[in-house]
Parts: C-alpha cells; sequence; structure tokens
C-alpha cells in the first residue's frame, strides 16, 4: 500500500532559476547583517572590513561543504557562521551561535517560486489520502526554510514531515536521513516513493533503503539537467518532467492507490 511521497525541495518543488538577484549579492546582504550584529553585541571586529569578513565566510561556507560531501555529515549555518568569526578574530566565549543565525535572518530570495504543477499535483496526493514529506540537503535548519515554503505558498501542505539535513545530521544519500524521514511518518520503505533532481543524492539515497525513486528533470534545464547529473550505476525507478507524470507512476506500481486501497 502506497502511504507517502517524499519529495526533494530545490529544483523539484521549488524554482531558483528566476531569483532576481545574484546568489553573492543576496548572501552578501545577510553576512553584512550578521558583520553588523558581531560589531554591536560580540566583538568590535577593527581589523575587518564587511568585504574581508564576506569573503571568510565564502572560504568558511566552501570548505564545508567540501568536507560534508565526503563525510555526508551535514554542514551546519551556525557553525559555519561561528568559524567566521573566529578567523576573523572573535574569542570564542564571545561566539553566540542562536544570535548569529538570528542575525543571518534566512528569506526566501526575491523570484524563488514553487514549480506550477507543485500546486497543481500536491493537493492531489493528499485529496487521496497521501502524507507528504520534504527531505533537503541544506545547512539551514528547517525553521528557516520553512519561511521559504511558507512565501511560495508551499508550507500547509506538507504538516507532517519537513526534515533538512542540518537538523538530522546527515546528507542524502546517506541512508540515515531517509530512515529519519520514514520514522517521522510512520511508514516502511515500500509504502513510499521518493521524488527528486539528483541522481546521487536522491534516487541513490532512497532506493538504498528500499524505497521506490523518481528523477524529476525539470523543464527549465531539460536535457542540459539531465546530461550533467548521470550517473551509470544509478537507475532511476522513474523519470518525469513533469510533477502530473508521476500520477501514471503511481498508478502502474499501486493500483487502487487514489482510494488508499493499494
Amino acid at each position: 500500500m502506497l502511504k507517502a511521497v517524499l519529495f526533494d525541495l530545490d529544483q523539484t518543488l521549488v524554482d531558483w532559476d528566476h531569483v532576481e538577484q545574484p546568489w553573492q549579492e543576496y548572501q552578501y546582504k545577510r553576512i553584512l547583517s550578521v558583520y553588523d550584529y558581531v560589531n554591536e553585541h560580540l566583538h568590535a571586529l577593527n581589523s575587518v572590513d564587511p568585504q574581508g569578513f564576506f569573503e571568510a565566510y565564502l572560504a568558511e561556507l566552501g570548505n564545508t561543504w567540501q568536507q560534508s560531501t565526503r563525510t555526508l555529515h551535514a554542514p551546519d549555518i551556525a557553525e559555519i557562521l561561528a568559524e567566521t568569526l573566529r578567523v576573523c578574530g572573535v574569542p570564542d566565549d564571545r561566539i553566540d551561535r542562536e544570535g548569529l543565525v538570528g542575525a543571518y535572518d534566512w528569506q526566501a530570495p526575491p523570484g524563488e517560486r514553487a514549480y506550477p504543477d507543485a500546486f497543481e499535483v500536491l493537493p492531489q496526493l493528499r485529496a487521496h489520502g497521501l502524507e507528504l514529506g520534504i527531505v533537503t540537503n541544506s545547512a539551514h535548519p528547517m525553521r528557516l526554510r520553512d519561511r521559504e515554503l511558507e512565501t511560495v505558498g508551499l508550507l500547509d501542505l506538507f504538516p507532517c514531515c519537513r526534515l533538512s539535513a542540518v537538523d538530522v545530521g546527515y546528507l542524502k544519500p546517506h541512508p540515515k536521513i531517509f530512515e529519519h524521514a520514514l520514522s517521522v511518518m510512520g511508514v516502511r520503505p515500500d509504502e513510499a516513493v521518493f521524488v527528486g533532481d539528483n541522481l546521487s543524492a536522491d534516487i541513490g539515497g532512497a532506493q538504498s533503503v528500499g524505497m521506490r525513486a523518481v528523477w524529476r528533470v525539470t523543464e527549465t534545464l531539460g536535457e542540459l539537467e539531465a546530461e550533467s547529473d548521470t550517473n551509470d550505476e544509478i537507475t532511476p525507478d522513474g523519470t518525469i518532467v513533469t510533477l502530473h507524470d508521476l500520477l501514471p507512476l503511481l498508478d502502474a506500481w499501486y493500483a487502487g492507490w487514489r482510494n488508499g486501497a493499494a
């Protein structure tokens, strides 16, 4: 019996291709807020100007993600910010991680939006009794990513399970993040399907714990994305361009799922 469908977030449900401001410019705005907070409340950054502080942050962000990609231990924005402060000479006893994350004040950048098919298909899945979940490889805790989901109008569709890698401690494709999601939803692997845009992280990871996995190739990237994300050892159970294509796959795998019967 099919009981749940879990989704990756970025470029699966949420479209970043139309964000109005370049990523570095938007991040600079966030980090400038942190810089001002540190100077005002924690420790004077007399020897570091805002640009130097931002460059230290970018270096730490890159190093952390490189290490996390190797170990699959999730990066943590609070620790990335804390390490940036250390590099810039702030004593450990003056570092306030919660204060830093508050000053960072992550929000949905202008232009971020949900794919239109999410509003067309997800309510159908819920109407037939399926639970929906999100599992995202993010260094931002889900309480910050929820701000994006609320802004783009998807938050209420996922009342049960919304997981960020940093909150679980592991990045996809590590099996523990998928196992945690299944536990939260109270379903077995054979009772859930995962949908994502990354062959290794989403498809290989979900299949490693016994779930069916559907690869979404977004319309905006089309064949370019398909060509850039190849892994000969991973074969998705299905490939879709639009979430509408998910419905016939579920019909083929779980006859009767539309009334909760199978």
